[in-house]
């Protein structure tokens, strides 16, 4: 989830304005929260005339925190960089938006209406525009409509002067053609392979298993390893001490009984009118026996599949629209009713109703979301307990002790989480490896001290304590024996193997006479059935016709063989460079934009104080 956090632009250009940004936070200190020199009125963005305080960015943070990142936490969207990322974008904006002022360039109703339906953080399940998401997304992050469309307006404006620079920007057809017939080229192989069989290698002698081991000790060589005690404060782990009080389950079903059914929902058609004058004209037509979708057609141009919202509870009907829709029979016209986008007639097809489960039905559900959220609250409880106890010299026996949690011993790890061999770890000791910052933790934290409390996220945290480190050495020959049996053995069954399909080659083209040619494949392998598919289809792209090589894959010896070389057809070649070309305005479009972004943000001076910014939102989290 927090992977698009840490992904920046691919673009120089972009990389150009993003070292602009990255210099305004150096010299302003997004790092520095501590100082309170700027409130919360004061501007956290400035171009020109135009600025953005830092209350604004804050709240554009959570927006974007709860709407597109799952209500990630605020601290891990900060260590991941989200704050950067929404200011970049606001600053972006601004720019725009002071340059839009010295040109006199505005957003138009329909400009900001198409704009806001193509938000696909509002759209449902099928890819509609949603309402009821629009309006409960702008309420989880404290936003009034206007304030957001205020804010939509900004980035209208902003595309219109960067299109004026960049959608003249046309790359050669006749490149993207050639691209096309390229990557549409298919062809035919004809392949015979010979397995590798260590199993059918001859026993060594004592003498040859040295010799070769010897003469290989790089491979059998040990890192360096650690030995640490862990312990670990996680729900899981705390589950068992989670005690319910009497009648606690019966209480959160009265309480919150919603929260484990099923709502109502309904099936609902809509269309929407610029004017109440049109609206009614829709609903005249439709009491006089016209369908709902031709007249939906007729004065839209929209069709069936435009006017299904889908099935919807209350929550995600638009607020001006609920109450009318959910007391509505089925197959009755609803509307005009006016809201945000406009005059809206809508129809319910159909009534889903909601589960009525009893408090039996729901007992053990409710019973385990319980005790799941006490077992959270718990950690929490315990962190404290845990950082003051260690803070007055106690080993973590004491702690694991007084806290009613167990000490787990992982025994022989290099810095990349694997074991002596190399090989990953399994099980539970894997997980517990792989959790964030274990291995960066244990390996910066000298031998016998005791780190702090960690942060693995998940409501996972973790202390661990280095016990051992292992220097990195040579092994013997009687540590590894087994894996160097195995690795002998296959290595002289891959080199018998070679031989024979070398010698095979020898023989000539009549080789291929009883071989069927594979059916038609792409340079990517998409067509060849064969698990090899990628490999075998790169040698088949770089020889030509009747040409064969010899290509190793692991398991197998192959000779592959060019059967057939099958041309692009014309019109997909057209059509995927249309598709090519597309996309590659789309980029040179975009390249073009950021470069005028760098050099608005030299014209109107752009400044950024980041700092403040997170004081709010740390401040925000941490009362």
């Amino acid at each position: 989830m927090l992977q698009s956090l840490r992904t920046g632009s691919k673009s120089p250009l972009m990389k150009v304005f993003l070292v602009f940004l990255a210099g305004g936070f150096a010299i302003w200190g997004i790092g520095d929260v501590s100082t309170g020199f700027f409130g919360p009125g004061d501007k956290a963005i400035k171009a020109g005339s135009k600025s953005v305080s830092a209350v604004e960015v804050a709240q554009e943070f959570d927006f974007i925190r709860q709407s597109q990142y799952n209500s990630v936490s605020t601290g891990d969207a900060l260590k991941f960089g989200l704050l950067n990322n929404v200011m970049s974008q606001m600053a972006r904006n601004l720019l725009f938006e002071a340059e839009s002022a010295k040109l006199n360039v505005t957003a138009t109703r329909s400009m900001q209406k198409s704009a806001l339906l193509k938000q696909e953080v509002f759209h449902d399940e099928a890819g509609a525009f949603s309402q009821g998401r629009f309006i409960s997304s702008l309420a989880r992050a404290g936003l009034s409509e206007s304030d957001y469309l205020s804010q939509l307006d900004k980035t209208i404006i902003s595309q219109q002067i960067a299109d004026s620079v960049s959608l003249g920007a046309k790359f050669p057809e006749i490149m993207s053609k050639e691209v096309a017939k390229f990557e549409l080229e298919r062809r035919k192989a004809q392949i015979i392979s010979f397995d590798i069989k260590p199993e059918e290698q001859p026993i060594p002698s004592d003498n040859e298993i040295r010799k070769w081991f010897n003469e290989n000790l790089e491979n059998y060589g040990a890192t360096a390893l650690r030995d640490v005690k862990l312990l670990l404060i996680s729900p899981d782990t705390l589950k068992n001490q989670v005690i319910l009080k009497p009648n606690e389950i019966e209480e959160a079903f009265e309480q919150r009984g919603s929260d484990f059914s099923t709502p109502e929902r309904r099936l609902i058609r809509q269309m929407v009118f610029d004017s109440a004058e049109q609206a009614l004209a829709a609903r005249n037509a439709i009491d006089s026996g016209t369908k709902f979708e031709e007249v939906a057609k007729t004065l839209l141009g929209l069709s069936k599949e435009d006017v299904l919202l889908g099935d919807l509870t209350y929550d995600e009907v638009d607020a001006s629209m609920a109450d009318e829709i959910f007391n509505a029979e089925v197959g009755s016209l609803i509307g005009p009713i006016q809201s945000i986008f406009g005059y809206n007639l809508a129809v319910v097809d159909a009534i889903i109703l909601g589960s009525s489960d009893t408090f039996e039905d729901l007992k053990e559900q409710i019973e385990v979301v319980l005790k799941n959220e006490k077992a959270v609250d718990l950690v929490y409880d315990k962190l404290n307990l845990i950082e003051d106890t260690l803070g007055t010299g106690a080993n973590l026996e004491e702690v694991a002790s007084q806290n009613g949690l167990n000490i787990r011993l992982i025994r022989g790890f290099d810095r990349q989480g694997n074991n002596i061999n190399g090989e990953a770890f399994t099980g539970i000791d894997n997980e517990l490896i792989s959790m964030s910052d274990f291995l960066e933790t244990t390996w910066s934290t000298e031998i016998n001290e005791i780190s702090t409390v960690i942060d693995a996220g998940d409501d996972n945290f973790f202390v661990v304590q280095p016990l051992i480190e292992q220097e990195p050495r040579q092994r013997s020959l009687e540590e590894v024996k087994n894996r160097v049996l195995s690795d002998y053995a296959f290595e002289n069954a891959a080199e018998s193997t070679l031989a024979k399909a070398q010698s095979y080659m020898r023989v000539g083209p009549s080789i291929f006479e009883e071989i069927s040619s594979t059916a038609p494949f792409r340079r990517s392998g998409v067509g060849l059935d064969n698990v090899n598919g990628r490999l075998i289809a790169q040698a088949v792209f770089e020889q030509s016709l009747n040409s064969a090589k010899i290509i190793e894959t692991g398991e197998q010896v192959l000779i592959v063989k060019t059967s057939e070389i099958l041309p692009a057809d014309a019109k997909e070649v057209t059509d995927t460079a249309a598709l090519y070309s597309s996309q590659l305005n789309i980029a040179t479009s975009q390249n073009i934009s950021e470069a005028l972004t760098v050099r608005l943000s030299e014209s109107h001076k752009l400044e950024l104080y980041p700092g403040m910014v997170q004081q709010l939102l740390v401040g925000k989290n941490n009362p």
